[in-house]
């Protein structure tokens, strides 16, 4: 089974426009003028979804901020049904292969949460994963979040959908401001990933802190049994009031191919 995975950034909390206008979404100040590529995310997920019929679409983004309690998973969900799916689903058939992963804080945890999401879904560790994000992240995901949950790099592959304004000879393209981008994701998100491959460290952890307003559990499991049958490696970290589930760097029971 196939796992398709995209990973959301912001929240759609609706309006007149069906996400069309920026006020129908609560953005961070840097993501002025990405809520197209947010789009082009999905509808891309959705057309790997009709073309896969043995796969799982999953939607992963925790509640990230304080304006509400709407995660970022269920705001793109809002986002297919008040835009009729595009006309991508006219039978109504896909929808009832969509998940919402609402636990995941960071790229990081948009993977590993997925994962297992799927497992206690279905049973079974995906035979392939496609993860769907800018694809000026593929380095971070294929180079540092792939080896470091020890996912086999075959069995997984990146389709990247930047915004306009970083796509040289299009109508946006705006030199400086994709060297800014280009520049941030080496230094704030690629080097720090490089310098703390699971995120246990506290620059990483101080992040999701700062992007978990309503206190989102962060355990794989919340139910013992399920992570005894999982046999996924983790240890339970406690910071202060807070605790966290972390993989282990011993063998993980999806290396063995989705048995």
């Amino acid at each position: 089974m196939h796992l398709i995975l995209v990973c959301c950034h912001a929240i759609y909390v609706g309006g007149p426009t069906s996400g069309a206008s920026e006020s129908d979404w609560l953005l961070a100040p840097f993501q002025t003028g990405e809520t197209p590529t947010f789009t082009s995310h999905i509808t891309t997920a959705l057309k790997l979804l009709a073309s896969s019929p043995s796969s799982l679409l999953i939607f992963s983004g925790s509640s990230t901020r304080a304006e509400t309690r709407k995660s970022e998973a269920q705001s793109y969900f809002d986002l297919c049904f008040d835009n009729d799916f595009w006309d991508l689903d006219k039978d109504g058939i896909l929808r009832e292969r969509v998940l919402l992963e609402e636990q995941a804080l960071d790229s990081f945890g948009n993977l590993v949460y997925s994962v297992i999401l799927f497992w206690k879904k279905t049973g079974r560790w995906p035979e392939m994963i496609t993860i769907v994000s800018h694809a000026f992240k593929e380095g971070r995901f294929m180079e540092l979040h792939v080896p470091a949950m020890r996912w086999p790099r075959e069995r997984v592959r990146f389709v990247g959908v930047d915004p306009g304004y970083m796509i040289e000879g299009s109508a946006e393209f705006d030199a400086v401001r994709t060297e800014e981008v280009r520049r941030g994701e080496r230094e704030r998100g690629y080097k720090e990933w490089e310098r703390d491959p699971t995120g246990r460290g506290g620059k990483l952890r101080e992040k999701r802190k700062g992007r978990n307003p309503w206190q989102c559990g962060q355990l794989h499991f919340a139910i013992e049994e399920d992570r005894r049958r999982s046999c996924v490696k983790s240890e339970v970290l406690r910071h202060d009031e807070a605790i966290e589930e972390a993989l282990s760097e011993q063998s993980q029971p999806w290396e063995a191919g989705g048995k």
